[in-house]
This record gives structure tokens, sequence and C-alpha cells, in this order.
């Protein structure tokens, strides 16, 4: 019992001997070190701007005693629009590699990443106005086509940025073996997206009248006829007069005065840490310490299963801050709408459907993403010290704002009319969102075959 703790305890010293030479300044020992540093800063700014102030559209048609009069399509349209973008994209990657034996190695990584963009997008509409009219009197056989009216006052603004750090390090120890091995890295993102949409809409205005006396009236003439060749009985007088219907027919009336903004801002940072750290068994020569420890014991020649001492050391740091604003209005002020259609002793008149529409819309999104990977490794062939710190910060804003606001939204129909579909809609989405994934793996692990004492 007693040459057993005795040779227990001459090896635990001889270990101990051994670990700090490792780390001390000695012949032989060469140390390795590689320092990378890589900085970005990043700023992006947009702004587009749409201002439309009086736009206005007017067609006329008129008949006093045109038989066979008639009037194509009317498609009229005030557009305001605006669009705007701000991007920013960083890669950075870093790779060490370090082998050898017996030595000092360390190796450094450190990235800085900021970014800024934003993005203002802006549209106003002041006063527009569409107009059509179409006039019939004493007019069989008068026709008018279709009407679109529209008003639109559009905004668009995005605003984001994008990060991606890799950090690569590997540390080797070859057949020297007994060294001491460190691995640093750091890596910090800073991320601001701010974006805004505005769209503004004041007394946005659409008119569309027919009017028609007497419109239909009979002669004598061969009958109108139908898809089937066969004279049209309807109630109405469908006689031809220089090969034109007798009768008033407008067509479809469409209108709408739109609003709208849209806004964007999102951040998207992902970091990956991997540090790799390896030592292999080396034999000793006959003048290690273990070596000279074992001597006097009997059964020491299984000293060298130990391998080598070394240390090893990792430590990762990854640090975000992400920021991301995002805010749309969208304002209609006093939007109308008016379509009258009128028949004085016009039998056989027809008009189409009027559809109406006064629209304020906003859409609003702020997001942020984080994914943090931190993979850690250390092995080694005998005895030493291994040690792994590993940190992850994050930290994330993200504000969204939609506001859409309607003033005294009118629509007006005067028949008769086929059908008549109106709307006034004011309508506001917001969305905010943040998403940060954190993984740290860190295993360890020494081989060395027991000691038989």
């Amino acid at each position: 019992m007693r040459k057993t703790l005795a040779v227990a305890s001459a090896c635990a010293a001889a270990l101990l001997s051994a670990l700090g030479a490792a780390t001390a300044s000695a012949d032989g020992v060469v140390p390795s070190g590689i320092g990378q540093e890589a900085g970005s800063h990043q700023s992006a700014s947009s702004t587009a701007t749409s201002t439309q102030t009086g736009a206005s559209n007017t067609a006329v048609n008129l008949a006093i005693l045109s038989p066979g009069a008639h009037s194509g399509d009317v498609n009229q349209a005030n557009n305001s629009g605006a669009q705007s973008s701000a991007g920013n994209t960083n890669t950075t990657t870093q790779n060490a590699t370090q082998n050898g034996g017996g030595n000092v190695q360390g190796v450094g990584q450190a990235a800085y990443n900021g970014q800024d963009a934003s993005s203002t997008a802006t549209s106003t509409q002041d006063h527009p106005s569409n107009t059509a009219i179409n006039v019939s009197i004493l007019s069989p056989g008068a026709s008018s086509g279709s009407v679109n009216q529209a008003n639109n006052s559009y905004a668009q603004s995005e605003a984001g940025n994008t990060n991606t750090t890799t950090q690569n390090a590997t540390s080797g120890g070859g057949g020297g073996g007994g060294g001491v091995q460190g691995i640093g890295q750091e890596a910090k993102n800073h991320q601001d997206a701010s974006s805004t949409a505005t769209s503004t809409q004041d007394h946005p205005s659409n008119t569309a009248v027919n009017l028609t006396i007497l419109g239909g009236k009979k002669h004598d003439g061969g009958c109108c006829k139908d898809d089937s060749g066969c004279c049209k009985d309807d109630g109405y007088d469908h006689k031809k007069v220089d090969g034109y219907d007798d009768h008033a027919k407008p067509g479809d009336v469409n209108q709408a005065n739109n609003s709208g903004a849209i806004s964007s801002a999102g951040n998207t940072n992902t970091t990956t840490q991997n540090a790799t750290q390896g030592g292999s068994k080396a034999p000793y020569d006959d003048h290690s310490p273990c070596k000279d420890a074992c001597d006097s014991a009997p059964r020491c020649d299984s000293c060298d299963d130990h391998g080598s001492i070394g240390v090893q050391g990792i430590g990762q740091e990854a640090k975000s801050h992400q920021s991301a604003t995002s805010s749309a209005t969208s304002t209609q002020t006093s939007p109308s709408n008016k379509a009258i259609t009128l028949n004085i002793l016009s039998p056989g008149a027809q008009s189409g459907d009027v559809n109406q529409a006064n629209n304020s819309y906003a859409q609003s999104m702020a997001g942020n993403t984080n994914t943090t990977t931190q993979n850690a490794s250390q092995g080694a062939k005998g005895w030493g010290v291994q040690g792994i710190g590993q940190l992850a910060k994050n930290h994330q804003d993200a504000t969204s704002s939609a506001t859409s606001t309607q003033w005294c939204p009118e629509n007006v129909a005067v028949g008769p009319f086929k059908s008549v579909n109106q709307a006034n809609n004011s309508g506001a989405t917001s969305s905010a969102g943040n998403t940060n994934t954190t993984t740290q793996n860190a295993p360890q692990w020494w081989w060395f075959r027991p000691v038989a004492l």
C-alpha cells in the first residue's frame, strides 16, 4: 500500500510539473498566434415623394337631334404613387487553422457590424377630379359606353438589413503534444431599420352624368333582332333608324377613390461560431518528468499511456441588437362619387351597373430575426485542463403602427340603374414580431488508457 501511494504521488507531481512547463516559455516551445478583426458599418437612406394637386379629367358627349349618336367607353384616372427601398447586406467569414505540437497556439476572432436603413414614401393627392357627361335629347339610338373613373394615391416604403457572420477556428496538436491552445471568438451586431409610408388624399371626386330626354321614338322600318334572328319583344320600341337601335343604353359606371400606404422594416442576423481544439498523445522521451518519476517505480512502463499535459480554453461571445420601426398612415378627406342617369319619356332606355367605392387603407410591418449558433469542441489524449465559456446576448425591438382615416365619404347614385354597389372602406393592419434562436453546444473529452500500478 505504501509503495502504491508513493507511485501515485510521484506521477501526480510529475503531471503538475509538466503542466507548469507547458505554459512557460522554454526551449522548443514556439508560440503561434492568429488575430482576425472585421468591422463593418453601413447606412442606407431612401426617400420617395409624389405630389398631385388639382388633377382633373373631363369627358363630355352631347347629342341633340342625333338619331345614330354613339359614344365609346370613358376611362379616367388620377394617380399619385411613391415607392422607396433601402437595404444593407453584410457577410463576414473568418477562418483560422493552427496545427502543431508542443506549442502555444492562440486564435482571436472579432467581427463587428452596424447597419442603419431608413426608408420614407409619401404620396399626396389634392382635389383630384374626374367628370364624364353624356347628354342625349330627342336621340333615338343614342348609346354611351362604360365609364371608369379612379383617383389613386399610393405610397410604399421598405427598409431592411441582413447580416451573416461566420467564425471558424481550429487548433490541433500533433506529435509533440503538451501545448496550450486558446481560442476567443467575439461577434457583435447592431441593426436599425425604419420605414414610413404616408398616403394623403384630399377631396377626391368622381362624377358621371347621363341624360336622355326622349331617347326612344317609333319609326317605320324593320325590327331589331336578337341573337337568334327573331324580332325583339320586350315591351319596348325597337325600330331601326338608319341602322341604329332607337333607345339609349348607357354602360356600366365604375368609380373609385383609393388611398393606400404600405410600410415594411426588417432585420435579419445570423451568427455562427465554431471552435475546435484537439490534441494527440505524444510518447515521452527519456527526460520527460513523468518518465523520470515512473522509472523508480515498478510497472511504470504504462506511464506513456497518459500522453502529454495540455491546457485548452475556448471563449465564445455573440451579441445582437435589433430595432425595427414601421409606420403606415392613410388619410382620405371628403371622397365623393356621383353617378346620375336621367331618362324622360324614353321607352326602352337601359343603364348598366354602378360600382362606387372610397377606400383608405394602411399596412405596416416590422420584424427582427436573430439566429445564434455556438459550437465548441475540445478533445485530447492525455492529461490537462479544459475550459469552455459561451455567452449569447440578444436584444430586439419591433414597433409597428398603422392608421387609416376617412373623413366624410360620400356615394350618390340616381337611377334608373341595373344594379348599384356602393362602399366606403377604411382599414389598417399592423404587425410587429421578433424571432430569436440560440443554440450552444460544448462537448469535451479526454482519451487515455488506464494506468496499472
